[in-house]
């Protein structure tokens, strides 16, 4: 098969020379696409139910020109707040905005009857540049995220060393991404009651990652509970905890639910950092990174490099407009509301 883009031509700059990757990673290939939409909507639960918001919601989201990917989950272990969460992906930036003028999603935001009492609602808007955009998958199918919007997926030979993810994106090639934002401190007193709409500035940067258990067998789901998940949740809260050295705007883990709503074998773990940067100090450097690499790597060695643990992620960095919040009556764990 013939490679398809968008692919880096440049030469990757951190890989050792000489280097063969000691397992296959694949990656999404796209023939016409250059760009596409995610957006992630949230209902926040503070007491009470959502029902009627959630039909409501629902209703557009489920409409024949919605989004072609909708995954489901809600946040939990206190990684944000109580909210439910869905990933809508369109394929084109004019297929996503046909929806929004047809549909009465902008209806719903504007509704003022949502700016009191205890549940408020929310939706990130990330036009993806696939220039900007690198993925990382352990296999090429059951795949998650942007890959079931591609043409094909490939075997990188761009994994597995310090400083891969950079060599994966094709504008780190001639570009530094430089973030320009700061984070600020709000409460929830500062932003419950209202609607605030963000732009994040420049060059933010999302990760998006997915734990897969479908195919784990009892013995190594019992390792991933006991050794990997912990490890995990520890380096996350050091993310969250210590916002101003690691230039985390928001953080969340999500349990995904399948279509019933019942709870999936996948989580989800959303992250803002103001830069590119900020999010490699923290893979490349710190013990909470290097230690879930290190009880995952334990696993796939115990397990001969089969150890039923399927992982994805997809890194986004934003030209300015790009990537933008609406938020009412929502408090500021987790979201963009904490970015200037």
């Amino acid at each position: 098969m013939n490679s398809i883009g968008p692919r880096r031509v440049a030469p990757p700059l951190s890989q050792p020379k000489d280097f063969v990757a000691p397992y296959d990673a694949f990656e999404p290939r796209f023939r016409e696409l250059s760009d596409l939409v995610m957006v992630i909507f949230g209902i926040e639960i503070r007491s009470g139910e959502a029902s009627a918001v959630r039909s409501r919601l629902l209703g557009e989201l489920g409409r024949a020109d919605g989004p072609k990917i909708l995954e489901h989950g809600i946040v939990k272990n206190g990684f944000g707040s109580n909210s439910l969460t869905w990933f809508a992906y369109w394929k084109t930036q004019s297929a996503y905005e046909a929806w929004q003028a047809n549909s009465a999603i902008d209806e719903l935001f504007e509704d003022k009857n949502y700016l009191t009492g205890d549940i408020g609602i929310w939706r990130e808007y990330c036009h993806i540049s696939l220039d900007h955009n690198e993925t990382s998958y352990s296999r090429n199918d059951d795949v998650t995220g942007i890959a079931n919007l591609c043409d094909a997926m490939e075997i990188t030979p761009t994994h597995a060393y310090w400083g891969s993810l950079r060599d994966r994106m094709v504008a780190t090639a001639d570009n530094k991404l430089r973030g320009e934002s700061e984070r600020k401190e709000l409460a929830a007193e500062d932003t419950l009651g209202k609607r605030i709409k963000i732009q994040a500035k420049k060059n933010v940067c999302l990760i998006k990652t997915t734990q897969d258990l479908t195919q784990i067998s009892e013995e190594q789901l019992k390792i991933y509970t006991n050794k990997v998940e912990p490890a995990l949740h520890s380096g996350l809260n050091f993310i969250r905890e210590n916002a101003a050295e690691t230039g985390c705007i928001g953080m969340r883990f999500i349990q995904e639910l399948n279509a019933s709503g019942e709870i999936a074998k996948r989580t989800i773990g959303v992250g803002y950092f103001t830069s590119l940067g900020h999010l490699e100090k923290w893979t490349h450097h710190h013990p909470t990174h290097i230690e879930i690499m290190t009880q995952f790597g334990r696993m796939v060695e115990q397990f001969q490099g089969q150890p039923g643990l399927n992982l994805w992620h997809e890194v986004t960095v934003f030209p300015t407009g790009w990537l933008t919040g609406d938020y009412v009556n929502c408090s500021p764990d987790g979201t963009l509301l904490q970015s200037s």
